[in-house]
């Protein structure tokens, strides 16, 4: 995916972080980059709270959605929402990697999926997850 033409509904409404802050895992800008794998630079492995958040998320909507998570997406009220670039790295870079990347022709990040590790370590919570997906409100 590397237009804005190519965005996709996922019918659902992105929850709020927990503390309320005005920055969020899955940006709100309304022209998001695209991005190869290889052009994400960032290092480590992210073993942060902001992480975890994003983590949680994309499993989330994983399981929501039942399909792999769209880089770039629409919510039900038009607005264009994506994975943070940052955060996909992280998971990239661990080893194994967190994230299996589905890519367009172009090479561009198409959807994500989380690895089967993420999944089940968000297993015995993912009733709560879901909820937290099904409960977001166009103002979240």
């Amino acid at each position: 995916m590397h237009d804005l033409n190519d965005l996709v509904d996922i019918g659902y409404h992105i929850p709020p972080m927990k503390d309320k802050g005005r920055h969020h895992v899955i940006s709100q800008g309304q022209s998001p980059t695209f991005y190869r794998p290889e052009d994400l630079r960032d290092k480590g492995e992210g073993k942060t709270v902001w992480v975890d958040a994003f983590e949680k998320l994309v499993v989330a909507l994983f399981w929501v959605t039942g399909k792999p998570v769209p880089y770039a997406f629409r919510t039900p009220d038009g607005l264009i929402r994506s994975l943070d670039a940052g955060c996909l790295k992280m998971l990239l870079n661990r080893n194994p990697p967190d994230l299996i990347l589905i890519c367009d022709h172009f090479g561009f990040i198409d959807t994500v999926e989380p690895s089967k590790r993420l999944k089940n370590l968000y297993d015995p919570i993912r009733s709560n997850l879901i909820n937290r997906v099904y409960d977001a409100k166009p103002t979240d």
